[in-house]
């Protein structure tokens, strides 16, 4: 079992550390999720977070996944 979470942010400020550890935060909420490996993307308007159970590819698994020079993440 997996967990995501996910926040937009549609003003154009940049996001502040306290949303930031916020945001962190939640991700600690589903630890039972996903015990065994945590990741994490931010940019000036998206945050996603990612917590893993690593049953199958435990070393190649963890996520978010970057192709071309990190122009694209993908969670699954």
């Amino acid at each position: 079992m997996c967990g995501f979470v996910g926040c937009v942010h549609d003003r154009i400020a940049e996001i502040t550390g306290e949303e930031k550890q916020t945001f962190k935060e939640m991700n600690d909420m589903i630890t039972h999720r996903g015990p065994d490996d945590e990741g994490y993307y931010t940019d000036d308007h998206v945050q996603f977070g990612f917590r893993r159970l690593s049953i199958i590819d435990v070393e190649n698994g963890h996520q978010p996944l970057t192709y071309e020079n990190e122009r694209y993440w993908i969670y699954f």
